[in-house]
């Protein structure tokens, strides 16, 4: 299974940016209230590392939805 998260950003182009390797392989979809979901999947996780993933999305204010919490960005 890939990472499923929700992620409080200004704008796509926000999102695409602080993915940076990621991005171009993640679905990122816009939800109501200023927030993006993103889902980027195994292969792609397994290819960059998970800690290198995890990396990117902690500069996000994001919900996982794995521990059901809004983490704060690093």
């Amino acid at each position: 299974m890939g990472i499923q998260v929700v992620v409080v950003a200004r704008s796509l182009a926000e999102v695409a940016e602080k993915l940076r390797s990621a991005a171009p392989f993640a679905e990122i979809f816009p939800l109501q209230g200023g927030v993006f979901g993103i889902s980027i999947p195994f292969k792609v996780v397994g290819d960059l590392g998970e800690q290198v993933v995890l990396g990117y999305i902690s500069a996000f204010e994001h919900f996982d939805l794995w521990a059901g919490e809004w983490k704060p960005p690093k």
